[in-house]
């Protein structure tokens, strides 16, 4: 019986290395270096170290500066994969101060490591929105000397610009753009994001969310593999070595279960919020700050019902604007959740959307 246990656990054991090292392998392979002229690091309120990649334009500086927030799990590279369409590059290349700011857990920010780890692996999405958020605004504002800026959030990155405008309507943001953000749950549809529900119990005995880390074992198949299945791009609107590096390089190996139980529990109740009885919207009617909600027809995470936070959002009497991308809407692609900011046609289609209502918002004295 002990000689059972123990062959088990080590085959269980030289599994998980071999994972690891596919894993850790795939992201090396497909990984390159992002085009920013520098990284800055600053502290938010509890001590974690973030990062945040300056772009710099290359003549004068038009209007504010623009703060590029990612998503669940990802990092940098959604704003400027290597070999692949740049939202960070395209606004610099338009004259924009651009700032790609890594949340706690991502990138070159302070991160959690397989093994030995200076940092807890544990955090929540309170924790990205009451310290990350303000941390990153004020670091740029300090370093630009500006006294507001313009954010654009995929995914995540949109929910807690969302979510911080509603507790915070005063605060120095001129422009706001969500890309993708799901807001109503009860129509969040992704197999892999309802699967959430299915492991649950799994997940509160394990540190880390093993998805994102598997998911890089199978980088070289990403094409091939069933769309619904993985849910995170539409594969008719990416090349498939696009596909390949989105896997490789955009997701963490290191998630934390505990950011991914919430967004268990906000499928649960139906809910973003922090309750079954409050939305993170509350308030967001207070707040004066433009604000472009966009979403990827053929999205999976963030289908178009899921991502506009009312029904009334675009018809309150302020500046609030709906969006979806898509064949049907005009555009000559469809799109899914990344690949809206990665896709064949976002240089012609999407991005001048985004700088169009940054540069409609910019205020007339900056």
């Amino acid at each position: 019986m002990l000689d059972t246990a123990l062959n088990s656990l080590f085959t269980l054991v030289i599994v998980a290395a071999a994972l690891a090292a596919c894993a850790n392998f795939w992201q090396w392979f497909y990984a390159g270096p992002t085009g920013q002229d520098e990284t800055v690091f600053f502290r938010t309120v509890d001590g974690w170290r973030l990062a945040v990649h300056h772009y710099r334009p290359a003549g004068e500086i038009r209007g504010l500066p623009v703060i590029l927030c990612h998503g669940l799990s990802a990092n940098r590279y959604v704003f400027d994969l290597p070999d692949a369409s740049s939202l960070a590059r395209f606004l610099r290349g338009r004259g924009r101060d651009v700032w790609v700011v890594e949340l706690r857990g991502s990138g070159m920010s302070d991160c959690p490591a397989l093994r030995a780890s200076d940092v807890p692996y544990s955090w929540g999405f309170e924790d990205h929105l009451r310290r990350d958020v303000p941390a990153a605004i004020r670091c740029v504002l300090e370093r630009t000397g500006a006294d507001a800026a313009h954010w654009v959030g995929h995914s995540m990155g949109g929910m807690l610009i969302l979510a911080h405008l509603a507790s915070s309507p005063d605060s120095p943001i001129a422009s706001a753009v969500a890309v993708g953000s799901p807001i109503n749950f009860s129509q969040v549809g992704s197999p892999l994001v309802v699967g959430l529900l299915k492991i649950k119990k799994v997940l509160e005995f394990l540190t880390i969310f093993p998805v994102p880390f598997l998911g890089k074992t199978v980088a070289p198949l990403a094409y091939h593999l069933p769309g619904v299945l993985l849910g995170l791009f539409y594969q008719p609107n990416l090349q498939p070595a696009v596909a390949r590096r989105i896997l490789a390089v955009i997701s963490q190996i290191v998630s934390p279960s505990s950011l991914w139980l919430e967004f268990g529990r906000f499928l649960e109740d139906g809910q973003f919020g922090p309750s079954r009885d409050r939305s993170y919207l509350d308030g967001l009617e207070a707040s004066a700050v433009p604000i472009l909600v966009a979403a990827g027809s053929k999205d999976l995470v963030a289908p178009p019902a899921a991502v506009v936070p009312s029904d009334d959002f675009t018809e309150n009497g302020q500046r609030r604007a709906f969006v979806t991308f898509g064949k049907a809407f005009g555009c000559r692609e469809d799109y899914g959740h990344v690949d809206l900011l990665l896709g064949a046609r976002v240089e012609a289609e999407v991005y001048p959307r985004i700088l169009a209502w940054i540069d409609e918002h910019e205020p007339a004295a900056s």
